[in-house]
């Protein structure tokens, strides 16, 4: 028998293992993660930090803020 059971609070998945474990009547237990992803990937470097960047820079002004700081951390003191 198969029996499909979706949880609100994963956190509790353990105790309901136990308990089901504790039936004398119930043979085995396993448990199969959501193999399901509904994320879609990111279209390009900067979608995933979308709304991050509330000042509205372009890609190319990003790029060179991000390399003023790594030069500016990679620099001898």
């Amino acid at each position: 028998m198969h029996i499909e059971i979706n949880l609100k609070n994963q956190s509790k998945l353990l105790y309901l293992v136990q308990l089901l474990q504790s039936l004398d009547f119930v043979e085995s237990v396993t448990v199969q993660s959501d193999t399901t992803n509904t994320a879609k990937p990111a279209k390009n470097r900067f979608d995933r930090y979308n709304g991050v960047w509330k000042n509205k820079l372009s890609n190319d002004e990003i790029d060179s803020q991000l390399n003023e700081i790594r030069t500016e951390w990679e620099r001898p003191i």
